[in-house]
């Protein structure tokens, strides 16, 4: 199976992974929220990597999209029909050491990738002021012209964070999906966040 993240620099990404797209946050940014950018984690293990005969498929036919998750992954449906995947707990934490969340906007037929992109780094920018891009590239996502970032930031835990998200519009909806985790365990899921991406179907309208 061909990764997804062919396109990113792989010691920015600092795994041995071929390398993306993602996005906890999307295009309207005014949409952007901060628990899908960023989360509250603790010390992870090594993790296993997770293959598709353990997974689960989530359907979402009001947005539009289909994807695999590892079962033993929690999700998390939220008010703006946005969706989040939850790793595992660790014992004696009560917290989600990586996240990976999926949002879908109507947009117009006329918006632009350049102008989503703008909006979405600017909102970034008004959100965390050290928000410091590590890797910005222009991609493929699902045959769709997208655009990848991987960035840091301190979050409103006063914690620095680590995430990638990906951003591309097919017809009228603008898609965002964000994987987060720290600095030390961003890396160690990827692997699984790679699987979970490459199963990502998008509903034609």
């Amino acid at each position: 199976m061909t990764s997804i993240f062919n396109d990113i620099n792989r010691s920015s990404v600092s795994i041995g992974l071929s390398v993306f797209a993602v996005f906890s946050i999307f295009l309207i940014i005014e949409f952007v929220e901060h628990n899908l950018a960023f989360g509250l984690f603790h010390e992870n293990p090594i993790i296993p990597i997770a293959v598709e005969s353990d997974f689960l498929t989530y359907d979402d036919l009001i947005t539009g999209f289909s994807m695999k998750y590892p079962q033993d992954w929690d999700r998390a449906q939220h008010l703006d029909k946005s969706v989040t995947f939850h790793a595992p707990r660790e014992s004696n934490s009560d917290i989600n050491p990586a996240d990976l969340g999926i949002m879908v906007i109507q947009v117009g037929s006329n918006t632009t990738l350049a102008s989503i992109t703008q909006t979405q780094l600017d909102t970034l920018k008004k959100l965390y002021p050290d928000f410091q891009i590590q890797e910005s590239v222009e991609s493929v996502f699902l045959g769709h012209p997208a655009h990848m970032i991987i960035f840091t930031a301190t979050d409103n835990t006063e914690t620095m964070r680590k995430a990638m998200q990906i951003w591309f519009k097919e017809d009228t909806k603008a898609y965002l999906v964000t994987y987060k985790s720290d600095n030390e365990r961003f890396s160690k899921y990827l692997p699984t966040i790679d699987r979970m991406l490459n199963t990502l179907y998008t509903y034609k309208n």
